[in-house]
């Protein structure tokens, strides 16, 4: 039995165990893993590895092991494992990871005699047993940060295909079954069979594998080519050698097609900016340009080389159509050249035949053509001249009769507003002397009126006054018949209006006529006598007057 010391010791040497146990942990089994790396894990014991591997197909098995550690804290026994550090694969933008698998299973034999090398099998980081086959992996790894153990994976870094949006595809795949005899088309193949895709494709960005996929870009955008190279003779003998402008452009679904028959090195070369670059470019020294050399010889040698520098358009007959020889071969060669090339996926927008380049035997011709020219010019501007004075005269005829037209419309409008004048002034007149004459009349009708009138008011007032003054001779009569005599009346009437004059003089105290009695007065009371005041002689018109 235990006791309770032997207790206390097996404790303490447990506690001291585990804190020695933990302190080796920490300083020796310690490992921290930086970022952006990791570490690849060697067992030190274990089973041995199977024969021709190199990588241990589990974590039972010495070597190394295929599962890696990420970033970060890991304690492994310095006495049973042993480890190295690699930075993780980066797979920068644009670019993908081909993967070659070096353990795993042995292809077959048969597969081999075949021809096929690739090893199946997805890719799996974080696999602990043996993922596949060893060979070329068909699937690639894309942009970005990986943990593959370098034991069991070749990395390469190749770019990725990069399809412009002018652009198609050509895909071509290097392993898979074999197309059948009977196929359609003797170039490419359906999609999956080994060789050159029946299907292109489009524009972007494409992450392949070289060894299993290769992607040829075709330009399908249209360029325009001036070919200066091109002659042929004329009718009468003349080299003639214009210059010949096309615009083409390649179909996108015939482009696998045309990539077949004129690719070289796996390259369908067609810039064309330069004569270099057309000498190169197979779709203009191989299709195009010997079309149009063809057919540009047969159809140009049917015309007669004053045709190709003379003007047609200015020799034709006013009203006619022009005959145009480059416009009519420019017709023709769309009219043959153009199904051609489309049979073969290149299709033709425009064919133009331009101005011809001069030698030394056309320039001569030139200036016969000209002298020419210039008597028909001549010729034509002389009957020009005479068509113009023709116009002429006849324009000042027709003017010379519009004036006349114009004066004779003028007299008549004077006379006739020379007559609507006098009338109007005719019926002004006589409206203004009916009118003058109205007024007269009313003037006198009004006078002849007042005439009356004053007659009559004449009359009455004198009727009035007789009247009066036969009532006042009436009561002169009666009263002189009151008084007895004229003279009576008369004395009364003198006395009536003197009556209030004579009142005012002997009532008032310092009147004139009081005065006459003053001195008087004053003598009496001692008082000096007054000096009489001066005559005061009557108001003219006065009562004294009367």
């Amino acid at each position: 039995m235990f006791t309770r010391s032997r207790l206390l010791l097996l404790l303490t040497v447990a506690l001291v165990a585990g804190v020695g146990w933990g302190a080796f942990l920490w300083v020796y089994a310690r490992v921290e893993v930086e970022p952006d790396t990791f570490l690849v894990v060697t067992n030190r014991w274990g089973e041995a590895l199977p024969d021709g591997e190199l990588v241990s197909p589990d974590a039972t098995y010495k070597g190394i092991q295929r599962r890696v550690l990420p970033e970060g804290r890991h304690f492994l026994n310095p006495l049973f494992h042993s480890y190295e550090r690699h930075p993780v694969v980066r797979v920068p933008e644009k670019f993908c990871a081909v993967l070659t698998r070096k353990s795993g299973v042995e292809l077959p034999a048969d597969r081999k005699a075949r021809g096929e090398f690739l090893a199946r099998g997805a890719i799996d980081l974080e696999a602990t047993e043996t993922p596949g086959e060893r060979g070329v992996v068909e699937p690639v790894l894309g942009p970005g940060k990986y943990r593959l153990n370098p034991h069991v994976y070749h990395v390469e870094i190749v770019p990725a295909v990069e399809i412009e949006s002018q652009q198609v595809g050509v895909k071509v795949l290097l392993w898979g079954k074999d197309a059948p005899a009977g196929r359609a088309s003797p170039y490419v193949v359906a999609d999956g069979e080994r060789g050159v895709q029946r299907s292109y494709v489009p524009g972007g960005t494409h992450y392949l594998n070289p060894y299993v996929t290769r992607i040829a870009p075709v330009d399908v955008r249209a360029h325009t080519v001036v070919f200066e190279d091109i002659e042929f003779p004329s009718k009468d003998g003349f080299t003639i050698q214009p210059r010949v402008q096309v615009r083409y452009r390649v179909v996108p679904e015939k482009a696998p097609e045309l990539f077949v028959l004129l690719a070289e090195d796996g390259v369908l070369y067609q810039k064309d900016d330069t004569p270099d670059d057309q000498q190169r470019n197979p779709i203009l020294q191989k299709v195009i340009l010997p079309l149009i050399r063809g057919y540009v010889r047969i159809e140009g040698s049917k015309h007669d080389a004053r045709e190709y520098i003379s003007n047609p358009k200015a020799e034709a007959a006013p009203g006619a159509k022009a005959t145009n020889p480059r416009e009519r071969l420019q017709e023709e060669l769309m009219a043959k050249v153009k199904p051609e090339c489309e049979k073969l996926g290149i299709v033709i927008d425009s064919i133009a035949v331009g101005q011809t380049r001069m030698n030394d035997t056309l320039d001569e011709l030139a200036a016969q053509i000209r002298e020419r020219e210039q008597a028909r010019i001549a010729r034509s501007t002389n009957q020009q001249k005479v068509v113009q004075f023709e116009q002429e005269q006849e324009l000042k005829s027709t003017e010379a009769l519009a004036q006349r037209a114009r004066q004779m419309i003028e007299a008549n409008t004077k006379l006739e507003r020379a007559k609507v004048d006098a009338e109007r002034q005719v019926g002004n007149l006589k409206a203004q002397l009916e009118a003058e004459l109205a007024a007269a009349q009313a003037r006198l009708d009004g006078s002849r009126k007042k005439a009356e009138a004053v007659l009559t008011a004449g009359k009455a007032t004198a009727a009035v006054e007789v009247a009066k003054n036969e009532a006042e001779v009436a009561g002169l009569r009666t009263a002189i018949d009151g008084f007895g005599s004229a003279d009576a009346f008369a004395q009364y009437h003198v006395l009536l209006k003197l009556s209030p004059v004579l009142s005012e003089i002997f009532a008032a105290d310092d009147g004139e006529f009081a005065k006459l009695f003053s001195n008087y007065l004053a003598a009496r009371n001692g008082a000096p006598p007054v000096a009489p005041a001066p005559r005061i002689k009557p108001i003219a018109g006065g009562a004294g007057g009367n």
